[in-house]
């Protein structure tokens, strides 16, 4: 037997192979990362395009439906309420209220008044009516309404 003693063998394939298995762990993140930024800007595009076909979408049926106007029929009723209070149609208010000669009162409360009222009208809730009376002018017709 001989007592030499053996150099270990590295082949330069192996060495290679060393140097190759030290950049695989990296190829993998760095794929996995251009995957993942290339679908948050695919999903990004594709949302921004639904939201310019919905705009578009909208304007569209904006400028081609047309909702009429329609005011609410009023409720049938056996008796009018309050038969002694004079009634006055919404023509006479309007063509008095442009003479001059009429005042349109709204009697809800300040919230509903705040919310929508006739073109014209005053806020005059009912609860304030005894207090505020002295307020309004004795020359002119007073129409009152609540819805």
């Amino acid at each position: 037997m001989s007592n030499k003693k053996r150099a270990p063998t590295h082949s330069a394939s192996s060495k290679g192979k060393q140097r190759a298995g030290g950049a695989a762990p990296l190829i993998l993140p760095i794929l996995v990362g251009i995957l993942v930024v290339a679908f948050v800007v695919f999903a990004i595009i594709l949302v921004e395009k639904r939201q310019e076909a919905a705009a578009a979408m909208t304007g569209s049926l904006q400028n081609t439906l047309s909702v009429p106007v329609v005011t609410a029929a009023p409720l049938p009723t056996t008796t009018t309420p309050y038969p002694s209070v004079q009634r006055i149609s919404v023509k006479e208010t309007k063509a008095l209220m442009d003479k001059g000669e009429a005042l349109l009162l709204d009697v809800r409360a300040k919230a509903s008044y705040d919310q929508a009222h006739a073109v014209g009208a005053l806020s005059f809730p009912e609860d304030t009516f005894d207090a505020r009376v002295s307020e309004l002018p004795k020359d002119k017709l007073l129409v009152l309404y609540c819805t």
